[in-house]
């Protein structure tokens, strides 16, 4: 079943965090009101924070958060209460088998009980009402997006027939009508469709238009969503036989590929690269300065360099390095980028260290904190070189479904460096798609030490 989107996840991840907090508050004002104290006294530590803890494992035991939805206002009082009322029951059974029960405040215990369920209610009913009142209750729908041929499939006229009834949003429906502006209608629409930042992306185009526009639809498989698509099984596509069924609003898709990091990985990675990356800014900063220093001292031109790269659902970014390069003799152009090569006339003597260690990638924290990059994931390549790529090796721009890292699976596995041959363009390919479908702060983890250990100096990096 596909029903979820991101927003649904910020929703309950929010409500998760702020039942917590106020459940301690409930406990702050049973101190209050009982022992005219602001922190409970010692002994009542240990149940006001085990409360919380109980209370989150019985509701995502009971699914409590899964009923939550803000336009129908079904805040899901029954496993509320439900899981209150047994963080109650499991403190008091704790307290009797730890012979501590005679030492509880019967009136705190229940000052407490009643105040934390008062305001995880009212946090319920006075999100809810905002969000309606602003008209926002519909932004947590799963969003979709459709592309199909034309005449449309009678599978898209009910899935959009029944959007309503299944409270998903269609935010963007393109249809692929054959002309003369039918390529440039399909990039904007592709463009839109980034824009849009759909949870799903449906495609019903027929075989002569995945031949005709294969080149521009190949960009799809930038975009950071779930891909699915109707069986071409009756135009003799055995393979379809092996793809994952799933079901959308009740109508069967073929599933194509599956958002990178779900509903909740994103902001999990994004709490890291800002925290990480800031740590990493903050100590590193003197040590940037003084490469500063160098690189203005050592030649003429500026000190950073700017190279347009793809980045995030296929958008172009900026990336920062230190500059390692005369600056007369560098002749890239967005249209053609010349890889750096082994004793390159164009790399200053102090560049060729800074890239021999990997230390003019160091400005590109500034691209991690800014969000256009990760600590982890698939190096962003020259725009020039994508093109070049897209066309050579299959599913090759699908590496965009995720931000462009500062290092990544493909490189402290040793797969850096000039890509002079299709094979090893492959290989990074096929590194930062396991990366990709294999993701997990671990994985992070494991990969940013890789670095730390062996990952700054290669033989390849020149």
């Amino acid at each position: 079943m596909l029903t979820h989107g991101r927003n649904q996840a910020i929703l309950r991840d929010l409500f998760t965090l702020g039942d917590v907090f106020l459940l301690l508050a409930g406990a702050v004002i049973a101190s209050l009101l009982r022992f005219d104290t602001f922190f409970p006294p010692d002994g009542f530590l240990v149940p006001t924070f085990m409360a919380p803890l109980l209370y989150l494992m019985i509701m995502i035991m009971i699914r409590g958060y899964q009923t939550l939805n803000p336009e129908t206002m079904q805040i899901g009082l029954f496993r509320l209460l439900t899981a209150q009322l047994g963080t109650y029951a499991l403190l008091l059974v704790f307290a009797y088998f730890a012979k501590v029960s005679e030492d509880f405040s019967r009136l705190w215990t229940g000052y407490s009980l009643l105040a934390g369920t008062f305001l995880l209610i009212a946090l319920r009913v006075g999100v809810f009402v905002w969000l309606r009142r602003k008209g926002k209750a519909g932004h947590f729908r799963p969003r979709v997006a459709l592309i199909n041929s034309a005449p449309e499939p009678l599978i898209i006229s009910q899935l959009r027939a029944r959007a309503e009834s299944h409270s998903f949003n269609i935010v963007h429906n393109h249809r692929i009508v054959p002309g003369a502006q039918a390529d440039d209608s399909l990039r904007d629409a592709l463009h839109n469709m980034r824009t849009a930042q759909p949870d799903i992306v449906v495609m019903a185009v027929n075989s002569s238009d995945k031949i005709r526009y294969a080149d521009i639809l190949d960009d799809i498989g930038a975009i950071s969503s779930d891909l699915v698509e109707i069986s071409d099984l009756n135009e003799g596509q055995a393979g379809d036989v092996a793809s994952e069924w799933v079901i959308l609003a009740g109508l069967p898709f073929l599933r194509r590929a599956m958002r990178p990091f779900g509903n909740r990985g994103w902001w999990v990675k994004r709490l890291e690269d800002v925290i990480l990356g800031s740590v990493a800014l903050i100590l590193l900063s003197p040590f940037m300065l003084a490469i500063a220093i160098a690189v203005k001292a050592s030649s003429q031109g500026p000190v950073l360099f700017a190279q347009l790269r793809h980045g995030f659902n296929g958008e172009t970014i900026r990336v920062m390095k230190f500059r390692s390069m005369y600056v007369d003799k560098m002749t890239d152009t967005p249209e053609k980028v010349q890889q750096a090569r082994r004793n390159d006339p164009r790399i200053t003597p102090l560049g060729a260290f800074l890239r021999k260690t990997s230390l003019d990638e160091l400005p590109q924290l500034f691209n991690v904190l800014r969000g256009d990059m990760s600590l982890v994931g698939p190096r962003p390549h020259a725009t020039a070189h994508n093109q070049l790529y897209r066309t050579r090796i299959d599913g090759y721009f699908a590496r965009h479904r995720v931000k462009p890292g500062i290092t990544g699976w493909a490189q402290v596995n040793g797969w850096r460096g000039e890509t002079d041959t299709d094979e090893k363009m492959r290989q990074r390919v096929l590194h930062d798609m396991y990366y990709i479908q294999n993701w997990s702060p671990w994985l992070d983890m494991r990969i940013m030490f890789m670095t730390l250990l062996n990952g700054f100096v290669h033989r390849n990096a020149y």
